[in-house]
């Protein structure tokens, strides 16, 4: 089995909890392609591809969840088939560049719309200053993502090329979720499915799964069980911003300073937008904080906290670059399975601080605040 310690599994744990917004129950080949996309992010591509009798042996599973497991990381853009003897045959890593970055996650994010062009606006007026004298790949990157493009935007989340029956049907299943436009819109059970499209299900099965993984359809089991459309989240956007900052060699440093800018702008546009309903969500989050049993389980209820905030700004293009760079950050830097207590208390009491300054922005400044969550945080997680 492949070698992992407790704060690998931690990273990757925190890591789903950022970039995934849905409590989906992970399978067997989207917690492998997150091991091989953590070593990517972490110790580089490497000069071998990965091939699917290697994922077998080391994992100690069989060819169907290979499989999935394999087109789970094409569809996440971390990996790319290429053919070829002598070695060369396989999976690659092929880190996406600039341009097909912000042309995925502008799709994705629908930010050619009059609302992603009011939410990029309001982003760049609040990040722009902080960024003028930067001119490394993460600067460049927010630019061209805030500023936009005249190319034509790709469909939201576009299979680029159906390699497989199963690509093909989830390409066509996702067409049904955005022509349907709701979440929770029924796509039928496994099998109906197999039958419509003429597939196996197994077929179906992997469809599922690449889906799933994307966080654009849930599984429901049971009597009216069967596929669900979620709402059209970022998640393939999330996994190849991932890669594109770790091949661009974006230190967690770098991420974290971006990353306090976002996170202050975020909780003073909440407070200029805070709702009696919006401030009753973050409150719970907070709670859960106060009562958690350990350190370890209140950092990982700051994260629900610090969403809600966000969801209040409801801005996002902040939302998702804040998204973006905590899951760089926690991917690469975690050093430790637990948190400690006194980590655990800085963070409470600067949350604390925070929630005081959403009821009355006069009373307790957000910019220290916030600074002490990630200096809470930053020798740990």
């Amino acid at each position: 089995m492949a070698f992992d310690n407790p704060p690998l599994a931690r990273a990757r744990e925190l890591f789903r909890r950022v970039i995934n917004e849905h409590s989906e129950v992970l399978s067997t080949s989207s917690k492998i392609a997150d091991r091989l996309e953590q070593r990517i992010c972490n110790f580089g591509p490497g000069n071998r591809p990965v091939t699917e009798a290697a994922i077998a042996e080391e994992f100690g599973v069989g060819r169907r969840v290979v499989r999935q497991t394999s087109r789970i990381l094409r569809h996440r853009g971390i990996l790319t088939p290429k053919r070829g003897g002598n070695g060369a045959g396989g999976l690659w890593a092929l880190p996406p560049n600039l341009g097909d970055t912000v042309t995925t996650i502008r799709a994705e994010l629908d930010l050619g719309s009059q609302a992603g062009r009011l939410a990029s606006a309001e982003a760049a007026h609040c990040l722009m200053p902080a960024l003028t004298k930067r001119h490394d790949p993460l600067a460049g990157f927010i630019r061209s993502l805030l500023n936009g493009s005249d190319a034509p935007e790709q469909a939201p989340c576009a299979i680029q090329r159906a390699e497989s029956l199963a690509q093909w049907l989830a390409a066509r299943l996702l067409d049904e979720v955005s022509i349907s436009g709701k979440a929770n819109a029924a796509l039928g059970s496994l099998a109906d499915i197999a039958s419509d499209y003429g597939v196996s299900i197994e077929v179906a099965v992997e469809a599922a799964r690449i889906l799933t993984d994307a966080q654009k359809v849930a599984v429901r089991r049971g009597r009216g069980g069967g596929l669900y459309a979620l709402d059209m989240g970022p998640g393939r956007s999330l996994h190849i911003t991932n890669a594109f900052l770790a091949a661009s060699d974006v230190s967690t440093d770098d991420c974290r300073e971006v990353l306090d800018h976002i996170n202050t702008a975020m909780i003073e546009i909440a407070g200029q937008r805070r709702t009696a309903e919006g401030l009753d969500r973050i409150r719970r989050s907070f709670n859960l904080m106060q009562h958690a049993p350990n350190g370890t389980d209140l950092g990982r209820a700051w994260y629900s906290f610090i969403r809600d905030i966000a969801d209040m700004a409801s801005n996002p293009a902040m939302h998702f670059l804040a998204r973006a760079l905590a899951s760089s950050i926690l991917i690469r830097r975690t050093r430790s399975a637990e948190l400690p207590d006194a980590a655990a208390r800085e963070l409470l009491g600067a949350s604390a601080q925070i929630l005081d300054h959403l009821d009355d922005a006069r009373r307790a400044p957000v910019v220290a605040a916030q600074s002490r969550c990630q200096r809470a945080l930053e020798n740990y997680w």
